[in-house]
């Protein structure tokens, strides 16, 4: 009888390391949990700047080009068509950069219209 009453001992001792092994897994889950939820709101949160901000580019884009169109408007020998899309072979940068880029183009061209004498202004 003392090998039954070892063995249940032994049992108990079993169960017992296994439900300490089972509440430090969950501990660790949810801290893991905890940082792994830190870190997916951060990503949403920078997701969402990076929208916000890349409409604001585009808006502006958009404004530029309507500018463009507006100098071109008496101009009724030249095809304005519509704004051209992303070029998506361009090497990756910073937006500002394109922005900055695009806001050049626009300045040149209408410089270039006004200088030429395009627009009789």
């Amino acid at each position: 009888m003392t090998d039954a009453i070892g063995a249940v001992e032994r049992y108990k001792e079993i169960i017992g390391w296994i439900g300490d092994a089972v509440q430090e897994m969950r501990e660790h889950d949810a801290e893991r949990g905890v940082v792994v939820t830190t870190r997916l709101d951060d990503a949403m949160a920078a997701t969402n700047e990076m929208l916000t901000r890349a409409d604001q580019s585009m808006a502006r884009i958009d404004e530029l080009w309507l500018q463009a169109v507006g100098e071109l408007f008496n101009e009724r020998w030249m095809q304005v068509t519509p704004i051209p899309r992303p070029d998506t072979n361009v090497p990756p940068r910073p937006l500002e950069f394109y922005e900055a880029e695009v806001e050049k183009t626009q300045l040149a061209l209408i410089d270039a219209i006004r200088k030429k004498g395009l627009l009789g202004r």
